[in-house]
Protein backbone atom coordinates (compact mmCIF):
# COMPACT_ATOMS: atom_id res chain seq x y z
CA UNK A 1 0.00 0.00 0.00
CA UNK A 2 1.18 3.87 -0.49
CA UNK A 3 0.98 5.84 1.82
CA UNK A 4 -2.18 7.98 0.89
CA UNK A 5 -3.75 4.69 0.65
CA UNK A 6 -2.54 4.13 4.51
CA UNK A 7 -3.16 7.94 5.63
CA UNK A 8 -6.80 7.74 4.11
CA UNK A 9 -7.29 4.18 6.28
CA UNK A 10 -6.11 5.84 8.97
CA UNK A 11 -8.13 9.00 8.83
CA UNK A 12 -11.19 5.83 8.48
CA UNK A 13 -10.41 4.36 11.44
CA UNK A 14 -9.98 7.63 13.66
CA UNK A 15 -13.60 8.67 12.61
CA UNK A 16 -14.62 4.84 13.08
CA UNK A 17 -12.85 5.45 16.98
CA UNK A 18 -14.79 8.71 17.74
CA UNK A 19 -18.23 7.48 17.08
CA UNK A 20 -17.46 4.21 18.91
CA UNK A 21 -16.66 6.50 21.97
CA UNK A 22 -20.05 8.35 20.88
CA UNK A 23 -21.82 4.55 21.27
CA UNK A 24 -22.23 4.20 17.22
CA UNK A 25 -20.97 0.73 15.89
CA UNK A 26 -19.99 0.57 12.46
CA UNK A 27 -23.28 -1.31 10.96
CA UNK A 28 -22.07 -1.50 7.42
CA UNK A 29 -19.91 -0.30 4.69
CA UNK A 30 -20.76 -0.20 1.01
CA UNK A 31 -18.66 -0.22 -2.34
CA UNK A 32 -20.68 2.65 -3.03
CA UNK A 33 -18.20 4.54 -0.03
CA UNK A 34 -20.88 5.08 1.89
CA UNK A 35 -20.44 3.66 5.74
CA UNK A 36 -23.32 3.30 8.15
CA UNK A 37 -22.76 3.83 12.15
CA UNK A 38 -25.90 2.41 14.53
CA UNK A 39 -26.74 3.45 18.17
CA UNK A 40 -29.49 1.39 19.94
CA UNK A 41 -30.69 2.92 23.44
CA UNK A 42 -31.73 -0.98 24.20
CA UNK A 43 -35.66 0.01 23.43
CA UNK A 44 -36.98 -0.12 19.76
CA UNK A 45 -35.37 3.19 18.63
CA UNK A 46 -31.55 2.79 16.59
CA UNK A 47 -30.32 5.72 15.71
CA UNK A 48 -28.08 5.58 12.48
CA UNK A 49 -25.85 8.14 10.31
CA UNK A 50 -24.84 7.48 6.90
CA UNK A 51 -21.73 9.07 5.80
CA UNK A 52 -20.19 9.36 1.82
CA UNK A 53 -16.66 9.01 2.49
CA UNK A 54 -15.44 10.46 -0.82
CA UNK A 55 -17.54 14.00 -0.76
CA UNK A 56 -19.47 15.82 2.21
CA UNK A 57 -22.79 14.29 2.22
CA UNK A 58 -24.02 12.62 5.60
CA UNK A 59 -27.70 11.93 6.98
CA UNK A 60 -28.37 11.21 10.37
CA UNK A 61 -31.66 9.06 10.33
CA UNK A 62 -32.50 9.98 14.12
CA UNK A 63 -31.24 11.94 16.94
CA UNK A 64 -34.25 13.52 19.22
CA UNK A 65 -32.92 17.01 20.05
CA UNK A 66 -33.19 17.45 23.82
CA UNK A 67 -30.60 19.63 25.45
CA UNK A 68 -28.32 15.88 25.77
CA UNK A 69 -28.77 15.01 22.17
CA UNK A 70 -28.14 18.18 21.12
CA UNK A 71 -24.56 18.40 22.44
CA UNK A 72 -24.30 14.68 20.82
CA UNK A 73 -25.35 15.67 17.72
CA UNK A 74 -22.62 18.80 17.55
CA UNK A 75 -19.80 16.11 18.73
CA UNK A 76 -20.80 13.51 15.87
CA UNK A 77 -21.18 16.54 13.17
CA UNK A 78 -17.65 17.79 14.05
CA UNK A 79 -16.21 13.97 13.78
CA UNK A 80 -17.66 13.65 10.70
CA UNK A 81 -16.51 17.73 9.76
CA UNK A 82 -12.85 16.17 11.67
CA UNK A 83 -12.68 13.10 8.41
CA UNK A 84 -13.71 15.16 5.64
CA UNK A 85 -10.69 17.66 6.65
CA UNK A 86 -8.56 15.08 6.53
CA UNK A 87 -9.13 13.65 3.82
CA UNK A 88 -8.92 17.31 2.50
CA UNK A 89 -12.51 16.83 0.81
CA UNK A 90 -14.29 20.36 1.16
CA UNK A 91 -17.75 21.05 -0.74
CA UNK A 92 -15.41 22.99 -3.01
CA UNK A 93 -14.18 19.48 -4.36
Amino acid sequence: MDSKTIQKLNNLEALKHHMKKLGFIKASESSSNWITFEKSNGDFETKRIHIFIRDISYTIDYLSLDRTKSDELAEINQAILDFYEAEGITDEN
